[in-house]
């Protein structure tokens, strides 16, 4: 979710803990089917996100109703942008 021109996550789920992750975060840390959710973070977290992939993993990114499946051992970026409304009513006509 993108808000005041900054990135903002809302939520995530792994599979295993590791290095780096936290104990828990938002306000519910809960294991569902194998997975391990964290609700409502609601963490801004600027305007950029690097994402580097895993060999094995299955990533993706979900913003409102549009997931995006990453490809593994691949490094990505994702950044807030603005667009001139002619460009987006463009783009989103594609």
């Amino acid at each position: 979710m993108i808000r005041d021109q900054q990135i903002l996550m809302k939520s995530t789920r792994f599979k295993t803990f590791g290095a780096g992750v936290p104990s828990s975060a938002g306000k519910d840390t809960f294991i569902k089917d194998g997975w391990v959710y964290m609700v409502d973070i609601n963490r801004e977290i600027g305007n950029e996100l690097a994402i580097r992939t895993g060999r094995s993993t299955h990533h993706q990114i979900q913003s409102q109703n549009k997931k995006v499946k990453l490809i593994p051992q691949t490094s990505y970026s994702v950044k807030v942008d603005t667009l001139q409304l002619a460009k987006a009513i463009f783009l989103m006509m594609k």
